[in-house]
């Protein structure tokens, strides 16, 4: 089996993020071109936009030279509330 390099592996994880991203937006659009989908809806469509931003943010923290900064600078809040939750555990788990 040959391996690959921590770097190539996170850029195809990557990638494959952005691929389901424009997967999400794509479904999107063409639900919202149903007026009476996206009247019923919206809430549900708004779900498909949000996994899309964290699909996005998470691919940009992969492709980062410094991974931990970027998961810092994260734009959205489940990413960042998840990581100080770890950083948290982490800590606890170290004092005891």
């Amino acid at each position: 089996m040959t391996s690959i390099s921590q770097e190539d592996l996170l850029s195809m994880l990557a990638e494959e993020l952005d691929a389901a991203r424009e997967q999400l937006e794509d479904l999107g659009m063409k639900l919202c071109c149903s007026p009476e989908v996206a009247r019923n809806h919206m809430n549900e469509l708004q779900s498909i936009d949000y996994v899309g931003q964290r699909c996005a943010s998470v691919a940009a923290i992969l492709r980062s030279d410094d991974m931990h900064a970027a998961s810092h600078a994260a734009t959205l809040e489940s990413i960042t509330g998840r990581l100080a939750s770890l950083i948290d555990g982490i800590t606890e788990r170290r004092a005891h």
